[in-house]
């Protein structure tokens, strides 16, 4: 990184890398060359440095340079500009239909590319958790939590939102507009299936929830406790009869106590 930073400004030597870093010569060639692999520094020979011999070398900062963190983006200020001017040329309602028609299309175009990718024909629960929650979303910056798994419904919570510093200043634009058109164009796309936000980090919620559903597929039904069949209660009966016969019988056999003086029973 001390590297890439000294070359920000404008192309240097070996040697003047090596003074203003303190670093040899022979380890800033080697991470120049790493670098260079991977598209970060170019280099080039340096204009009219030496009269005899070989030209030295200029390296620069590649200005297509992909580092995370390096140079700083700051593409939030470039959205919150752009929301700014799109509400100021057409007004917040005309602004939130916009963004809601522009993320259906995202959502259309991401949702058909992915089936294409992994060849599915028919999307069901399976396939739109394993596929979707498990591969576009994360890829897109969304951690997924599936809550339960039901035949004609799928409630899922999302925990990272790649838009979050935004939605929480304009919920109404980036939540209530982009998002609710983004699943609105997943739902055409995967066949007409109906998506339900409940819960929202853009407006205060500690993560964003959806239930998506299935129209036409029955919701399975809680299993019922096993009615005993009348022949069995019969039986049930009976011997409860019996029982009971068995009980009266012993207890008018059963001796009474008699008197000892005078051999009568006692009352």
């Amino acid at each position: 990184m001390q590297v890439l930073r000294a070359l920000a400004t404008r192309a240097k030597t070996v040697a003047e890398l090596s003074k203003e870093l303190g670093v040899h010569g022979v380890t800033l060639r080697y991470h120049l060359g790493l670098l260079m692999a991977q598209g970060l520094v170019e280099s080039g020979a340096a204009p009219g440095t030496r009269k005899t011999g070989r030209p030295a070398t200029l390296y620069r900062l590649s200005n297509r340079a992909v580092v995370p963190g390096y140079p700083e983006r700051h593409f939030d200020l470039l959205a919150r500009m752009s929301l700014a001017a799109l509400v100021d040329t057409v007004g917040e309602e005309t602004a939130s239909v916009r963004l809601r028609g522009r993320g259906s299309l995202v959502g259309q175009f991401l949702i058909k590319e992915a089936a294409a990718k992994a060849h599915i024909d028919r999307w069901t629960p399976e396939a739109f958790e394993r596929v979707v929650l498990n591969g576009l979303f994360p890829d897109f910056g969304i951690a997924c939590e599936v809550v339960s798994r039901e035949p004609d419904r799928l409630p899922y919570r999302s925990f990272t939102c790649p838009f979050l510093e935004i939605a929480t200043e304009v919920p109404a634009l980036v939540c209530d507009a982009l998002d609710d058109g983004f699943h609105a164009g997943l739902d055409e796309a995967l066949g007409g299936l109906r998506t339900e936000r409940v819960a929202c980090m853009g407006h205060g919620d500690p993560h964003c929830q959806y239930v998506v559903r299935w129209p036409g597929v029955v919701p399975s039904e809680p299993a019922r406790p096993r009615r005993r069949s009348s022949r069995s209660s019969v039986r049930q009966s009976e011997r409860s009869t019996s029982r009971r016969r068995a009980a009266s019988k012993g207890q008018s056999r059963r001796p009474s106590p008699r008197d000892d003086r005078g051999g009568k029973e006692m009352p």
